[in-house]
């Protein structure tokens, strides 16, 4: 340490200049050169001898504070721990006026932080700050105040002891181990992102911080980095400390969280493997429990329910009481439905029934038993079990669950019952726009359009980005669609393009806004939307698309065009949709006008003999009768 060397050579100058007086060192000069020479060259046992010897014989010397701190500092290196203390509290309680008596808090501090006397340790620390602002080591000062702090539980101390490091110090020692722990402390807030901020910091430049921090600072930063759900920015974290630290004691834990990573990123094929490996090696009971868990999760997930049910009897066959036994079971049976073995499906929810539940635990199982009723397509029967829910926990789930019973019921009075009081005491329900548009949906059906346009707008209007607000502007454009009152179906379409250009229901919006300017004659707006169709994969709105231009070349008289689109039309539609026998007898009408009456009567023929709609087959009977009187 710079101030200890200062010492000793101030010590040394003082004893050693009467060599400049031409005469013999005396009996203490000779101890403390002694004693010094020692310490210098690390012979700590021999200073210590010298030093002790010296406040025996000399225990008035006007430098007898300096050596005691001499002394108290070869015992503290020597793990002497007790008496380096004894020492240092003499000259903090002398109350001589000692030059170095703001290191000599600072080192008996120290001492009490080894002794685990934390609270101590701190109060020194704190006169010293407060005694010595100007402290040669008031950073480091700072940074063990903080970590007392952090032992203590002390959060917002430690946080204000951190941050005073970074203003004061200019020491990447400090710095950066104190840009960790206020990542710590901001990850216990739960403020996420500032500790990610933090964690990143630290390693920017692994030269300038030492490994244990790179390592940790890694591990939390990924740790962070999937609180906050960004998977692949942790998935990145994780191969850039396998990257650095290829066997390290962390490695198995970052290996896992790699393989959590893919499994939440969809890579379940790469988080198989990754468990399954990590499985072999771990012997950390509870993460096992949990990796066998996931593992039975992802490979249910995947279709693999013959590989999903082994992991879940491995789990199963452990302690029910470790905390995922019955998730395992729900898991279990699942697998048992999917590969038909009705019995060890039967007997695995027995046992879930015939376990010693808590009352929530019953109310789980009855939750459960209305669930997979309810996904049995079974929803009459399901709905009385929901119905002993609703003055439980499950409440809220419950009139979800009962209004959508209600609703695949087309009992739709009954579904807006129970939707309302869900809204009405659960403003904020995650299910909150799904009831809405479920309850427009059920309006709509009554024939109460008004109420229902009202409804689907209370979706629409909070300009959240879901799928719940592109169905309600799809249903809304729909009805004024029906209620011919274009311009409000046009603008609903239009919102439902702008706010989701990459889901399906794009295409469907654009062939309605095509439709709309069909019909309104505006050929050319007609003409752009049914281009943007066009590029659509979904074969029924090509059909669509292709009939449409057909019938607008068609009326321009452009019939070669227009026989193409239809032809085109026909190989994208199925033979069920109205729009396959509307394009037959498009065709079959340019076929008779070109003379074409064999090829017309074939068109004519499909219609009659295929298609349902009396009103098409008699347009087809009428156009046939034509034909066959040439």
């Amino acid at each position: 340490m710079k101030k200890i060397s200062y010492l000793v050579l101030l010590i040394s100058a003082f004893f050693l200049c009467v060599r400049a007086e031409g005469r013999n060192l005396s009996h203490e000069e000779q101890l403390v050169r002694v004693g010094i020479g020692a310490y210098n060259d690390g012979f700590y046992d021999i200073a210590e001898k010298q030093f002790s010897q010296f406040l025996r014989e000399f225990p008035t010397h006007k430098s007898a504070s300096e050596i005691s701190y001499l002394l108290g500092k070869t015992c503290l290196d020597r793990g002497k721990i007790k008496e380096a203390k004894r020492l240092f509290s003499r000259i903090l309680n002398d109350g001589k006026n000692f030059e170095f008596v703001d290191y000599a808090f600072f080192w008996a501090a120290e001492i009490e932080v080894k002794l685990g006397n934390g609270e101590e340790a701190r109060r020194l620390l704190l006169s010293l700050a407060n005694r010595f602002p100007k402290f040669e080591w008031i950073d480091n000062v700072y940074f063990r105040l903080g970590l007392l702090d952090v032992e203590a539980n002390r959060l917002s101390s430690a946080e204000s002891s951190f941050k005073k490091v970074l203003a004061l110090s200019k020491r990447d020692e400090v710095i950066r181990p104190s840009w960790f722990w206020l990542g710590i402390l901001f990850y216990r807030q739960k403020n996420h992102e500032e500790a990610a901020r933090y964690f990143k910091s630290v390693g920017e430049d692994p030269r300038l911080v030492s490994q244990t921090y790179q390592r940790y600072a890694l591990f939390w930063l990924c740790e962070t980095q999937l609180q906050m759900g960004r998977f692949g920015e942790a998935r990145s974290t994780c191969k850039m400390f396998t990257d650095r630290f290829r066997e390290d004691t962390l490695s198995a834990q970052i290996h896992w969280r790699f393989g959590f990573c893919e499994y939440r990123l969809g890579n379940s094929h790469d988080s198989v493997q990754i468990f399954r490996s990590f499985l072999k090696e771990s012997k950390d009971i509870e993460m096992v429990y949990l990796t066998q868990y996931l593992l039975g999760e992802i490979l249910l997930i995947t279709g693999d329910y013959a590989s999903s049910a082994k992991e879940m009897t491995l789990l199963l066959a452990k302690d029910q009481g470790n905390g995922l036994w019955g998730a395992g079971a729900i898991i279990l049976y699942w697998n048992y439905l999917h590969l038909g073995e009705i019995d060890g499906a039967n007997k695995i929810f027995q046992r879930l029934q015939r376990l010693n539940h808590s009352e929530d635990d019953k109310l789980f199982v009855q939750w459960l038993n209305a669930e997979i009723t309810f996904s049995e397509g079974k929803v009459a029967d399901a709905l009385p079990y929901y119905f002993n829910l609703v003055n439980s926990k499950y409440r809220q789930r419950a009139l979800f669950q009962i209004g959508k019973g209600y609703f695949f019921e087309n009992k739709f009075r009954e579904a807006i019952t129970n939707l309302d009081i869900l809204l009405l005491e659960f403003p904020d329900s995650n299910a909150a726009e799904e009831c809405l548009f479920l309850k427009g949906e059920c309006l709509s059906k009554l024939g109460e359009v008004d109420q229902a346009l009202e409804t689907y707008g209370l979706v629409t209007r909070q300009n959240r980005m879901t799928h719940w607000r592109l169905f309600a502007l799809t249903q809304t454009g729909s009805l004024y669609s029906l209620r011919n009152e274009q311009e409000k179906a046009e603008e609903a379409f239009k919102r439902a393009i702008q706010d989701f250009p990459d889901h399906s229901l794009f295409y469907h919006a654009a062939l309605q806004l095509a439709n709309l300017n069909f019909k309104k004659k505006d050929i050319a707006e007609a003409l752009y939307y049914y281009s943007i169709v066009l590029k659509a994969n979904t074969l029924e709105l090509l059909g669509e698309a292709y009939f449409a231009l057909g019938e607008i070349f068609y009326q321009q008289g452009k019939d070669e065009k227009a026989f193409k689109h239809f032809e085109a039309a026909i190989s994208h539609l199925k033979e069920t949709s109205p729009w396959f026998f509307l394009t037959q007898l498009e065709i079959g009408n340019l076929q008779r006008k070109w003379e074409r009456y064999e090829e017309a009567r074939k068109s004519f023929r499909i219609v009659l003999d295929r298609s349902e709609d009396e009103e098409i087959k008699r347009a087809a009977k009428e156009l046939l009768n034509h034909v066959e009187s040439h």
